[in-house]
């Protein structure tokens, strides 16, 4: 169990609320084998950020019952994305500042409910582009649903853990997509 899902159970019972900076993202075994067995080409990152229109606060702070989770530091859940990125990219030797192809993304969706059962849901628009022009242009999401306990000290680690693990899984959802490899390997 990560560090963090114990100080966070151990401030629930020591009685009240608990804010909690979501942790650093460790590479996924799923996603750098996933990386290195296609052909990805070296890929940049470009910006990411909050989708036009939404509230601010959806980039800074989750809320789970008594407790939240906050974007590390003083970033946001949109910055989290793109260091989840960085990270994959990085175990799998794809990331590049100079690879032709600029991956970019905009968080449209963060949010996770707690009754009656635990939801998580996370979604953001991508976008590759390539000497300027706009190759790949779609939204994706992905969603996670369990047993959510009455308990708030087994419950909130536990929607915490489950909403992070997120991140790497639209990371997944978006290397799976055939659209977005097409655009990868177009000149």
């Amino acid at each position: 169990m990560r560090i963090w899902l114990v100080l966070a159970a151990a401030c629930v019972l020591a009685g009240g609320c608990v804010t909690v900076d979501a942790p650093v993202q460790q590479a996924t075994f799923e996603n750098v084998r996933l990386l290195q067995a296609t052909d990805i080409p070296q890929i940049a990152l470009g910006a990411f950020e909050l989708a036009p229109g939404l509230p601010p606060q959806m980039d800074k702070t989750i809320s789970m019952r008594a407790g939240s989770l906050k974007a590390p530091g003083t970033g946001s859940f949109s910055s989290y994305l793109r260091q989840t990125f960085e990270t994959e990219l990085t175990a799998a030797g794809k990331l590049s500042p100079e690879g032709t192809a600029v991956l970019s993304g905009q968080l449209t969706r963060s949010e996770v409910k707690t009754s009656p059962a635990g939801e998580g849901h996370l979604a953001a628009r991508f976008r590759v582009t390539r000497g300027g022009k706009v190759m790949f242009d779609k939204e994706l999401a992905v969603t996670e649903s369990w047993k959510f306990d009455f308990i708030g000290a087994i419950a909130i680690p536990e929607a915490m853990n489950r909403y992070t693990a997120l991140y790497p899984k639209l990371v997944t959802a978006l290397f799976n997509d055939a659209e977005f490899r097409q655009a990868l390997r177009a000149p």
